[in-house]
C-alpha cells in the first residue's frame, strides 16, 4: 500500500507524542516530523508541543513560505482516517521572510479597493461620455432646457447618481469582502515562526459547577429504574439544562439523609459526567440492611429531593496519568471504573490502556454492561474487559469462580513505573486484591489512598 493510501485514527497519531517519536496532523495529512526537530527553524519546543496532536492552526498561523510542502513530503507517513485534505500549498518553513503587519496589510488593501472602486466608476463614465459624443447625443441632452427636465431627471444627472450610488455600494462591499478576509488567520496574518499563544479550551470534564464542597444543595429525582436485583438507576434534575454537575473524572458526592432520627452520609460515583448536562446519573444497590439505601434510597419517589454535596475524593484523573491501568471492580465498585473508562474512550487524545476485570455473583448482576462492551468494541486499543461471576449459568462464556492472583497476573499490564493498577468492590475482595497485587510487583498502598500510589482504591 502506497503511503498516500496509509490510514491513521487520530488515537494512532496521538500515541507518537514524545520528542523521540513525533507524529502531528497537518490538513488531514499525518507526518513523522522525529528527523526533523532539530533542523526546524522556530526550534524543535515548537514542534514538542504538538507531538501527536493536529497542528493545522499552528501551522497555518506561523507564517511559513512557499516550499513549505516540498520540505514536509519528507515526512509524509499517511493520511488521518476519514480526512485526507491536501496541505495547504503557501508554506514553508524559512528565515529571513519578513511578513507585513497585519494593520498595514488590511489598510492597503483597503486602499486599494477603494481605488479600484472609484476608478471603476470614472471609467464607465468615460466611456459613456465617449459613446454618446459619437453618436450627437450629449449635444442634444445639453441643449435641453431645464425647464423641459422638471418632471424628471436628465439622463447625465440619472447617469452620473447612478455612478455615486455604484461607487459607494462598491466601496462598502469592498470593505466588507476584507472585513471577512481578516477575520482568519492566515500566513499573511503573522511573522514567521513566531509561537502564537494557545487558545484557552477549558475542560469541561474536570471544570466546576453546581456542587459545593460543604453545602449541601437538593435536587429533585425526576427518574427511577430498577436495572438490576435490588439495584437502581436514579436521574436528578439540575436547576437549568445548561447546568454542568462540577464533578471531575474520579472524584464522587456525598448523599445526606435523616433516616429513623438518625443524620445518615454516603459517597457514590455518578455515571454522568460534566458532558450530560442538566441532570445527574447514580447506579446504586439498595441493601435492604442499608441505613441510606435500604431505608431512604430505595423509597424515594419522583420529585422528591435529596441533598447532595462534593466534590469529593483523592483521584483526579488527566490525560497523561499513566499509560497502563488495570482494574478490578465488584458489583457496583464499577460505577468510578466506568467513570475513568468512559472519559479515556471519549478522548480522542488519551491513549491509555485499560484493562478491567469485572465481577459479580450472576449474570443479571452485571451492571452497566451494553455500555461497556460498546466501548470495548469500539476503542479495543483503549479497553480490554473480562468478566468473571461466582455463580454462573451453564451456558456463561466468560471467568467462573473469583478472581485471583493468576487471573490479576493474566489480565492486568506488566508492573512497571507506568502501570497502575485501581480497586472498587466489597471490603473482603479490596483487601484479598491488594495483597495480591503486592505480591505481583506493584507497590504496598498507604491505608489512604493518593493519586501518587500505584495501587489506587476507591
Amino acid at each position: 500500500m502506497a503511503i498516500e493510501d496509509t490510514e491513521y485514527t487520530i488515537k494512532e497519531v496521538a500515541a507518537h507524542n514524545t520528542p523521540a517519536d513525533a507524529w502531528m496532523v497537518i490538513h488531514g495529512q499525518v507526518y513523522d516530523v522525529t528527523k526533523y526537530l532539530q533542523d526546524h527553524p522556530g526550534g524543535a519546543e515548537v514542534l514538542h508541543d504538538t507531538a501527536g496532536k493536529d497542528a493545522s492552526e499552528e501551522f497555518d498561523n506561523a507564517g511559513h513560505s512557499e516550499d513549505a510542502s516540498e520540505i514536509m513530503a519528507a515526512y509524509h507517513v499517511g493520511k488521518v482516517q476519514g480526512g485526507g485534505k491536501k496541505l495547504t500549498p503557501a508554506v514553508r518553513l524559512s528565515i529571513g521572510v519578513t511578513a507585513h503587519k497585519p494593520d498595514s496589510v488590511k489598510s492597503s488593501m483597503k486602499t486599494v479597493a477603494g481605488f479600484g472602486a472609484a476608478t471603476a466608476v470614472l471609467l464607465g463614465a468615460a466611456g459613456l461620455y465617449h459613446a454618446a459624443s459619437q453618436r450627437g447625443l450629449l449635444t442634444t441632452l445639453l441643449s435641453h432646457p431645464m425647464s423641459r427636465r422638471t418632471q424628471g431627471l436628465g439622463f447625465l444627472e440619472g447617469f452620473f447618481i447612478a455612478s455615486a450610488v455604484f461607487g459607494i455600494a462598491g466601496t462598502a462591499l469592498s470593505r466588507k469582502l476584507l472585513q471577512l478576509m481578516h477575520s482568519h488567520p492566515s500566513f499573511m496574518n503573522y511573522p514567521p515562526h513566531i509561537k502564537l499563544p494557545k487558545r484557552a479550551k477549558p475542560e469541561l470534564l474536570n471544570q466546576g459547577g453546581w456542587l459545593h464542597p460543604t453545602t449541601f444543595q437538593t435536587l429533585p429525582l425526576v427518574k427511577k429504574d430498577l436495572v438490576a436485583p435490588n439495584t437502581y438507576r436514579l436521574e436528578f434534575e439540575l436547576p437549568t439544562p445548561e447546568s454542568v454537575l462540577g464533578l471531575p473524572i474520579g472524584q464522587h458526592v456525598a448523599i445526606t439523609a435523616n433516616v429513623d432520627g438518625q443524620a445518615v452520609t454516603r459517597s457514590y460515583t455518578p455515571v454522568s459526567n460534566n458532558a450530560d448536562r442538566g441532570t445527574l446519573e447514580l447506579i446504586i444497590k439498595c441493601y435492604p440492611d442499608g441505613k441510606l439505601t435500604g431505608g431512604y434510597l430505595a423509597n424515594l419517589s419522583i420529585r422528591d429531593e435529596v441533598k447532595f454535596r462534593g466534590p469529593k475524593g483523592a483521584m483526579r484523573y488527566r490525560r497523561g496519568y499513566c499509560k497502563r491501568i488495570g482494574m478490578l471492580a465488584g458489583g457496583s465498585g464499577i460505577t468510578p471504573m466506568f467513570q475513568l473508562i468512559r472519559a479515556i474512550c471519549e478522548d480522542e487524545r488519551d491513549t491509555t490502556e485499560i484493562s478491567l476485570i469485572y465481577a459479580n455473583r450472576t449474570e443479571v448482576d452485571i451492571l452497566l454492561r451494553s455500555e461497556l462492551e460498546a466501548f470495548a468494541r469500539k476503542y479495543p486499543n483503549n479497553f480490554k474487559l473480562y468478566y468473571i461471576l461466582d455463580s454462573p449459568s451453564p451456558d456463561w462464556q466468560g471467568g467462573k469462580g473469583y478472581v485471583t492472583k493468576e487471573i490479576m497476573a493474566e489480565r492486568f499490564p506488566v508492573v512497571d513505573t507506568d502501570s497502575k493498577a485501581m480497586i472498587c468492590g466489597p471490603p473482603g475482595m479490596v483487601n484479598a486484591a491488594k495483597k495480591a497485587l503486592v505480591e505481583l510487583g506493584f507497590e504496598k498502598p498507604g491505608a489512604m489512598s493518593k493519586m501518587g500510589d500505584q495501587i489506587f482504591c476507591f
